[in-house]
């Protein structure tokens, strides 16, 4: 796996090996928040490489294919590219572009590629309120519009395979259950491949593999950890309903770390970690850079 490569402008300081990155202050409250990265091998092998995969109904082999043909087509410096600019537009304050898509275009002699996801998981996705050259109008919406890594991959995919492209903006545990009922077409929010997950939809190839790291407060014992020993006795937070938060439950036994319950989004187990009611919190590192680069909460 060809991890995610952090732009200069983006990091204030870097360590390396098995220890953090602290980088700019989170929120705006003077707060700084760090990453600590750990040997990936210890979450064994089919967890250590973090990968997310594009969702789609159980039995539509057909466009599965095609998404899978186009996929191959990208090639992972492109990926890594795009997630960089991802990283960096998150951070930057949108300023409408005249000429920007403020309305899907449409037609009504191709087929519609329905995409489903959040739009709150930066750099993956995330919502803006002017458009831009780097934005998709969200369907039924006024004056949103999605943006991010998962939204240029739709873009691409859909004008590669020939289809209408409709955003459809949509609470994270509501994602699986549209696919099943046709809401939607596909999922492109970040969402790993698992075998619960298998049981509801299929899984494309991968599009971006990624990296576990915990988010910390830089200023407390834990920027300097080595290792996840270090965390035992810490209180450890996540989305509700992710990967992310489900391997916590494997650290309370090896590493006698404190599960907390998972919490609504990222953003806000961000703030827990900067007020202290949380100790750490586990994301993929591109949305924790985002997170501990001060855009997300």
């Amino acid at each position: 796996m060809k991890k995610l490569k952090i732009m200069s402008t983006l990091a204030s300081s870097i360590a390396i090996g098995c220890c953090s990155i602290a980088l700019s202050s989170c929120g705006g409250t003077g707060n700084h928040l760090a990453i600590v990265h750990f040997d990936q091998t210890i979450l064994g092998d089919t967890q250590k490489d973090l990968s997310v995969s594009i969702g789609i109904k159980k039995g539509n082999d057909e466009l599965k294919e095609k998404i899978n043909t186009s996929l191959a087509k990208i090639s992972t410096s492109t990926r890594n590219e795009w997630m960089e600019e991802a990283i960096t537009k998150h951070t930057e304050t949108a300023t409408g572009t005249d000429g920007a898509l403020t309305t899907a275009p449409h037609d009504s002699a191709k087929p519609d590629l329905i995409v489903g996801l959040e739009c709150n998981y930066s750099p993956f996705n995330w919502t803006e309120t002017v458009a831009t050259d780097y934005t998709y109008p969200i369907d039924g919406k006024i004056n949103e519009y999605a943006a991010g890594y998962d939204v240029k991959l739709a873009k691409t995919i859909a004008e590669d395979i020939g289809y209408n492209l409709i955003i459809n903006k949509m609470e994270w545990d509501a994602l699986i259950p549209a696919i099943t009922t046709d809401t939607i077409t596909i999922i492109i929010a970040g969402m790993t491949d698992t075998e619960e997950r298998r049981q509801s939809i299929d899984f494309t190839d991968v599009y971006y593999q990624s990296e576990l790291v915990l988010v910390v407060n830089a200023s407390g014992e834990l920027a300097n950890a080595t290792s996840l020993s270090d965390f035992a006795g810490k209180n450890i937070v996540s989305q509700v309903s992710t990967v992310t938060d489900s391997i916590i439950d494997e650290w309370v036994t090896s590493y006698g770390v404190k599960h907390l319950n998972p919490l609504n989004d990222f953003s806000t187990c961000a703030i827990a970690v900067q007020n202290g009611t949380a100790d750490a919190m586990t994301a993929e590192l591109p949305v924790a850079t985002s997170i501990v680069n001060g855009a997300n909460v």
